[in-house]
């Protein structure tokens, strides 16, 4: 069976889309805003960020790393290093709302179905996930309604599930925030079943994971920070792809059209 690299970039991401990922030296690739750093920084009470947030109304930054041999305990990444791929994005958005709202957003699984991120391969828009389905265990035929904002708060391990439009097949989820507080949400994402495309497994388990970091810096104006993270990139992953469909997740809490041109990684 032939598979494109695009097929296997693309059922990488959750939401990885939610949803949203990754030779023994580190190579460093694009960054855009800040100087460049051998590992990402997640946001802490003690650090600033890396990359930093960009500046209000401007497209999010972004840094990507090839073979991280560490992750910072403070990033929430359970994925046993060497990392084959890393990506952060980190940007503000407006949101006059409360916490509650953005995590009714996150709860919304079926309006994945209604997001686009840029393909560098077609050089256009596309339709990201062709179905979204809200999970009352890990099985895929275990379809609920969506996740209300209570549920998504509550800390209990949460699953969905999706079929990236160049994949076959329902592949499963979770979603868990880990700390909530009415000015802060930090949620994690991880695909529970192995990624197939027909009968080729592209990714074990715990292959990918996606951590995100949503808070309020005053009355309108939150920051957003994801760390997505690739064990094995063997099947031909892209940096690009990644970014775009992250760029997706960041565009739908921020309620920013999905579709805004330019793409953040053309």
């Amino acid at each position: 069976m032939s598979i494109t690299n695009e097929a296997r970039s693309s059922l990488t991401a959750i939401l990885l889309t939610l949803s949203l990922a990754f030779l023994p030296d580190t190579t460093l690739s694009q960054t855009e805003g800040g100087s460049t750093k051998d590992t990402p920084v997640c946001p802490s009470i003690t650090e600033a960020p890396y990359p930093e947030f960009a500046a209000p109304d401007r497209k999010p930054h972004y840094r990507a790393w090839n073979n991280l041999p560490v992750m910072p305990a403070s990033c929430h990444i359970t994925v046993k290093t060497p990392i084959a791929m890393t990506v952060a994005i980190a940007a503000y958005f407006n949101h006059s709302g409360t916490l509650e709202d953005i995590a009714a957003q996150l709860g919304a699984i079926s309006a994945m179905q209604d997001l686009t991120y840029w393909s560098v391969t077609d050089k256009a828009w596309r339709q990201l996930v062709s179905n979204a389905i809200a999970l009352s265990t890990n099985n895929n035929k275990a379809i609920r309604s969506d996740f209300t904002a209570a549920e998504v708060l509550s800390g209990d391990t949460l699953y969905f599930a999706q079929n990236d439009t160049r994949s076959w097949g329902l592949n499963v989820y979770s979603l868990k925030a880990i700390n909530s507080s009415p000015d802060q949400l930090i949620f994690t994402s991880e695909n529970i079943s192995p990624v197939k495309l027909g009968p080729i497994t592209l990714f074990a388990p715990q292959t990918a994971q996606t951590v995100v970091f949503v808070t309020r810096e005053d009355n309108t104006t939150w920051s957003y920070y994801s760390l997505a993270v690739l064990k094995d990139t063997s099947f031909g992953a892209k940096e690009k792809s990644l970014i775009n469909r992250q760029a997706a997740l960041y565009r739908s809490l921020a309620k920013i059209p999905s579709d805004l041109e330019p793409p953040l990684a053309p």
